[in-house]
């Protein structure tokens, strides 16, 4: 079967970044952007407004309800409380309290404005229940990236990708039709298992169709569409204050992707033809990037294409013994991948097959495995979590959204430059430090200065310093993440490092329901941890511009197989691999 190398050569020859690229980046990105949507819509369509109970008829708020001090210092009726015996004056006849008995009465922050927690009453008792919805989005995207995704491998990623896009849609349509918050959180579970699969299939559409050469830049930018999608959000969410009416905007626009589906629109990804051996289909997405780039035939088109043709004796002789040698040999002769574009040959070793288990069974391995899965789950934690408790600091709601996503433009641009000048390792340690820093600093600072001065935007301030810091190290950590492991057992430390990912962002939502009962929890948690994970950085080594280790016993001895196992071509290698190193740049 053909390779990763051949495909790019056909690719090589369709423009680069000429309009058809551009066009597919664009379109891609704009899927990438509603992404961000559903996310985060819950921060508005679940939003708590300001409530307490609602006294019996003929009593007044303070014949029927106690006074309470929240966090701020603000003493307000209770939320939750009520007299077991409202008074006829303004004395109560009791102090005993009972839980609100007949309702809750909410004030808004604007007229019209409505979500699931006042439709609902998820207050007191039932708050957990808005949280849990975020919480059981955010399982079913987990589901998404074991059950969904691989089916992009077999059935393309393009086909994948919209009917995913559609199911969502429909099921965003029917979140706004429930009446009680069960199905609704059962809706949410289907809209976070497309969600997951719809991003990590745009992503790889993005990569393969660029070549080599130009594919870097479309993968690292496609995370501006991100942030531009939660810029949006907060501005639609301001304009349409019913939960409703801001779901169904959030989800039915994803029903204009059938345009996706005409072939000049968005065809499927050359790569996955040619893999694939649909070269007929392959040939007519050539002919359509050749008009639209304004670029000349290629020559002996077809003679090309009839390399990539699954012939019938190839999937009959699957099993024959024959062709495995061939394969193996075909693979052993193959350049193994190393960072940065730059390949080394193989060493001359037996192929073995590891388990999970192996990334505990040596100091370094397990010591790379430990640190990396905390790294995942922290950063995880911190993003989502600072996203969430974005909405709840003192200030305008939208624009605390609108500015969270204002900052993630300069960590992307900042985390890029510093991967190609710096590396991995001090980046992320430096935005994980940034992290902690603006969440710690919000601990100690209080709402109000001794002068009377108001310091909540202050404090906003520095929680998006703390967004800044994360953003920039989540989006180092995915490349990190894949070029610290040895290639013999990347796809399961990989794995692993991606099961407390999502252990992390499930987490998310519970702990900015803790800040609701303890303000400064959130920042606390994220502060510490982010500490505790820029400290372990130090015991991982940098990546950079080096040579991806093939095997474990490289990766034990430090990227480099030891002296009395490694070939002569290997040994020819390091040798040149490590006088290059030592030339300055």
């Amino acid at each position: 079967m053909p390779g990763g190398t051949e495909v790019d050569d056909v690719l090589d020859q369709l423009g680069g970044y000429g309009r058809y690229q551009v066009w597919v980046y664009v379109a891609l990105g704009l899927v990438n952007m509603r992404g961000a949507w559903h996310v985060f819509v819950s921060m508005f369509t679940g939003w708590t407004p300001a409530h307490h109970c609602t006294p019996p008829a003929n009593h007044t708020l303070n014949q029927s309800l106690p006074l309470e001090t929240d966090d701020y210092g603000t003493t307000t009726w209770s939320k939750c409380k009520m007299y077991a015996e409202p008074g006829t004056n303004s004395t109560p006849n009791g102090h005993d309290t009972v839980s609100c008995q007949h309702g809750w009465t909410y004030v808004w922050d604007s007229e019209g404005e409505t979500s699931i927690v006042g439709d609902w009453d998820l207050v007191c008792d039932d708050k957990y229940l808005a949280e849990l919805s975020v919480t059981m989005y955010m399982v079913g995207a987990t589901c998404g990236t074991l059950f969904l995704t691989p089916l992009s491998d077999l059935w393309g990623r393009k086909t994948v990708m919209l009917a995913c896009l559609w199911l969502q849609a429909v099921v965003g349509a029917c979140l706004t039709l429930c009446r009680s918050v069960a199905p609704y959180i059962v809706l949410q579970f289907f809209i976070g298992i497309c969600n997951m699969t719809i991003a990590l299939c745009a992503y790889v559409l993005i990569v393969e169709t660029f070549d080599k050469s130009t594919r870097e830049w479309p993968a690292l930018s496609l995370q501006f569409f991100w942030a531009g999608g939660i810029m949006l959000l907060s501005l639609l969410a301001y304009l349409l204050p019913d939960w409703r009416h801001l779901e169904l905007v959030v989800s039915l626009p994803q029903l204009l992707t059938v345009t996706y589906y005409w072939y000049g629109c968005c065809p499927s990804p050359l790569t996955w033809l040619l893999i694939k051996g649909k070269t007929e289909r392959a040939k007519k997405v050539i002919l359509t990037i050749l008009r639209v780039n304004r670029l000349p035939p290629i020559p002996d088109l077809d003679k090309t294409l009839s390399f990539f043709s699954r012939e019938s004796t190839e999937d009959g002789n699957k099993g024959d013994p024959r062709v495995q040698a061939t394969k193996a040999a075909d693979d052993k002769a193959d350049e193994r991948p190393v960072s940065d574009g730059v390949t080394a040959p193989k060493d001359d070793q037996s192929s073995v097959s590891y388990t999970v288990l192996d990334l505990f069974k040596t100091r370094r391995i397990c010591r790379y495995t430990l640190c990396m899965c905390y790294l995942y789950l922290v950063n995880s934690l911190a993003y989502f979590g600072i996203s969430f408790f974005t909405p709840l600091l003192n200030g305008d709601k939208y624009l605390n959204t609108f500015i969270s996503g204002v900052v993630e433009v300069p960590a992307y641009i900042v985390c890029i430059i510093c991967n190609r000048k710096i590396g991995r390792r001090w980046p992320i340690l430096g935005f994980l430090l940034i992290c902690a820093a603006g969440n710690i600093a919000v601990i100690f600072i209080p709402d109000v200065s001794d002068s009377g001065k108001d310091l909540s935007s202050l404090k906003t301030g520095l929680v998006m310093v703390g967004k800044f810091g994360i953003t920039g190290s989540y989006a180092a950590l995915y490349l990190y993440g894949t070029e610290i492991f040895p290639t013999s057992i990347r796809n399961h430390a990989v794995g692993v490092c991606s099961f407390f990912e999502n252990i992390g962002s499930i987490a998310a939502p519970q702990i900015v329901l803790a800040a609701k009962s303890i303000q400064q929890l959130p920042t606390t948690i994220f502060g510490v941890m982010t500490v505790v994970g820029a400290l372990l950085v130090l015991l991982l080594p940098e990546t950079h511009k080096r040579p991806l280790p093939q095997t474990m016993e490289e990766a034990e001895h430090g990227g480099t197989v030891a002296p009395r196992k490694r070939s002569k071509a290997a040994n020819k290698y390091y040798v040149n691999s490590a006088m290059d190193s030592s030339q300055p740049e």
